[in-house]
């Protein structure tokens, strides 16, 4: 039988008599999070320590292969969606609007609805009369619709917007309205308000028995925002609209065609000894809105309902909706799902560790049941050597004394090491040399 081998940590305390049951029944608490924070979770055991420790440790090592495999994958997901979430994903759409007009009390439908009746037009068979909420007086609403056209995709047709969230700001132009004969004026505009839901479609009621030729002019809202390059810069760089993005890019290509960048220094254009931290700020000197999309179009009166003989297709760019799914495919991770994830592997450390530690106890209890003569000699000799490494209680005093334990000195083999002869001879020279330097100074 092998000889025994037990730490001096495992030894019962004196005068306390030695319990297992009281080990098998102290349980270190997994979910005190003041805990966790003060004694972080140890890494697992490595597989040679578990295969002695866990009889199924093989199962258990599989396992955890399989657990790491699907850690690795999920952190490199993780990483590519959160790389992607930094890039722009844009999707290339197509905005249709459509502008109508319907009619309401005019002359002619008053006669008409005479006529059925059978009656003449008179004062009694006109209608009453409102002028606060313009019932019975002749007028007209201008209705102006937009919807996004299908891409043939369905996850992105699955995910409609509304008509005005494509929008900065809309502004329709009358012609021959003015003050005071129409009090409402010949402009109407539309801002986006902050609590405003979004809208499919606008309309404008007017007061009116004649065709009116008005202008629809629609502000797109991009995102991100784009803006029109003014010359001279257009022509140099040649672009007519861009992101700012798009625009720096351009410009940076230009310098590096041009050669504009100073040779000794590459953060000075060396043309003009301009910084290339100012850059973005003179080129936005040369940055506008872009040109908005005008609509012509003439109300007529003279039907129930007309609508417009062309419809006008605006092109844009969106966010991919897969953006937002992938923004919370992260947020789960770090939910609740990672976090009993983490308290899941965080009790499957300590009850590895809580395993080492019961073996280490039943180690140390079936030596002492082999042989217990030999294992409390073998035992007291690390005690006493971790004490004496513990307490310093060790020979010699000096430079180059205490290093020598008192125990180790008694043996007669310590006199007979290889390195004895180069510690006399260093000892000797520096007695020597010590009494050289006294005798020296006495003279």
């Amino acid at each position: 039988m092998a000889a025994p081998v037990a730490g001096p940590s495992q030894a019962p305390q004196q005068g306390q008599p030695y319990n297992p049951s009281s080990d098998l029944k102290r349980r270190p608490d997994g979910d005190d999070p003041a805990r966790r924070a003060k004694f972080p979770r140890p890494p697992l055991p490595p597989p040679h320590v578990l295969s002695t420790l866990v009889p199924d440790s093989p199962a258990f090592t599989e396992l955890m292969e399989i657990e790491q495999k699907l850690d690795w994958t999920l952190l490199r997901k993780k990483a590519e969606i959160n790389d992607a979430l930094g890039k722009p994903i844009r999707v290339k759409r197509t905005l249709r609007v459509f502008v109508s007009n319907t009619t309401h009390d005019q002359p002619w439908q008053v006669e008409a609805k005479s006529q059925e009746t059978g009656g003449d037009v008179s004062m009694e068979t006109k209608p009453d009369v409102d002028l606060k909420a313009g019932k019975g007086i002749a007028g007209w609403v201008l209705r102006v619709d937009g919807r996004l056209l299908d891409s043939g995709n369905a996850r992105l047709d699955k995910t409609r917007r509304k008509f005005s969230s494509f929008l900065r700001s809309a502004v329709v132009e009358f012609d021959n309205r003015e003050a005071p004969t129409f009090p409402e004026g010949n402009v109407v505009e539309w801002h986006p308000q902050t609590l405003q839901p979004p809208l499919d479609g606008f309309e404008v009621l007017r007061r009116g028995d004649v065709n009116v030729n008005c202008r629809i002019i629609l502000h797109v809202n991009h995102s991100p925002e784009r803006f029109r390059v003014l010359p001279p810069l257009a022509d140099m760089i040649s672009v007519k609209e861009g992101t700012r993005a798009e625009v720096m890019a351009a410009v940076w290509k230009l310098v590096k065609v041009a050669g504009a960048q100073d040779k000794d220094d590459g953060s000075v254009i060396s043309s003009d000894s301009l910084p290339f931290h100012q850059l973005p700020e003179l080129v936005t000197r040369f940055l506008s809105h872009p040109e908005p999309i005008v609509i012509p179009y003439t109300i007529r009166v003279d039907k129930d309902f007309n609508f417009h003989t062309k419809c006008f297709d605006i092109p844009i760019e969106i966010e991919d909706p897969v953006k937002s799914k992938m923004a919370t495919i992260v947020q789960n991770f770090e939910g609740d799902e990672g976090k009993e994830i983490a308290k899941l592997e965080d009790k499957v450390g300590e009850l590895a560790y809580f395993a080492r530690d019961l073996k280490q106890k039943r180690d140390f209890l079936e030596s002492f049941a082999a042989n217990p003569q030999a294992f409390i000699h073998n035992w007291l000799a690390a005690q006493a050597r971790d004490l004496d490494q513990m307490l310093g209680y060790q020979i010699g005093s000096g430079p180059n004394g205490g290093s020598v334990r008192e125990e180790d000195l008694r043996r007669s083999d310590l006199f007979s090491m290889p390195w004895i002869d180069e510690a006399i001879t260093i000892h000797e020279a520096g007695r020597l040399e010590a009494e050289r330097r006294g005798q020296a100074q006495m003279r």
